[in-house]
């Protein structure tokens, strides 16, 4: 029999044709962001940690790889392309090459517990309005956030529960598993309170509404949903070695 070793210490089969990888420079002002994409057949990140990019290659939330603190301290700007033909689901395994190739990366697997909020249905059935079809309109999910009298408001645009799962952490203060089995992409807006910003890690949360505010709790039951507290096991990826400095181009 052939020991083929950790898994992944092996490079992948699929990998980019061109691929670039420097320090980022220092970014940003308050309020600011780089924004980073991954469509088609290239991926253009932006002021990216390695910790980012690992998640991204294996398809976790950031809270689930686990290795040295560094992981979450330099930033990169890494721009790559495939080949002819790659399609968009094929990039975070061309990532896991890179992050061999450029970072000497091996990680393995393991199961964690943690404790999370699960996104369910509520008794009554969801009550979401479906988005419109959009001949030629975005592919995914569009947020926007905003505070008035203290009332904060989430407006969602063609958004499916998995965007929804990963967007609503920021404002309950831990992870968010989808578990509601709806399909399909709709419109709708939540409200939150100021307390529910202090999740997202704003020094100074605005002032409390004359009236109590709905609590993205609240908002959620609203339109058929609900958040509930569990311990469950996830995947994760253990980090057991990489180079703080990646090769060069």
């Amino acid at each position: 029999m052939l020991a083929l070793g950790p898994p992944a210490a092996r490079a992948s089969s699929l990998s980019f044709e061109v691929a670039s990888v420097k320090p980022a420079a220092p970014c940003c002002s308050a309020g600011q962001w780089r924004e980073s994409k991954a469509e088609n057949d290239r991926l253009d990140f932006r002021y990216v940690t390695l910790k980012y990019c690992i998640a991204f290659a294996y398809g976790l939330k950031e809270y689930q790889v686990f290795g040295p603190g560094w992981l979450a301290g330099p930033r990169f700007d890494i721009v790559a392309k495939g080949p002819e033909g790659t399609r968009r689901e094929q990039l975070p395994e061309m990532m896991q090459a890179l992050l061999v190739e450029r970072f000497k990366l091996e990680v393995h697997h393991e199961k964690k517990e943690f404790a999370v909020f699960v996104l369910v249905t509520g008794k009554s059935g969801a009550k979401l309005k479906p988005s419109p079809e959009e001949p030629g309109g975005p592919e995914g999910a569009a947020f926007g956030f905003s505070m008035s009298a203290g009332v904060g408001r989430l407006e969602a645009r063609h958004c499916d529960m998995t965007a929804l799962a990963n967007t609503l952490p920021r404002l309950v203060g831990r992870p968010v598993v989808d578990q509601s089995g709806i399909a399909g992409r709709y419109d709708f807006e939540l409200e939150f309170s100021p307390e529910d910003m202090n999740h997202m890690g704003l020094a100074d949360a605005p002032p409390a509404a004359t009236e109590p505010a709905a609590s993205i709790f609240t908002s959620i039951q609203q339109i058929g949903l609900r958040l509930e507290p569990r311990k469950i096991p996830l995947d994760t990826v253990v980090v057991d070695k990489a180079e703080k400095t990646a090769v060069e181009n």
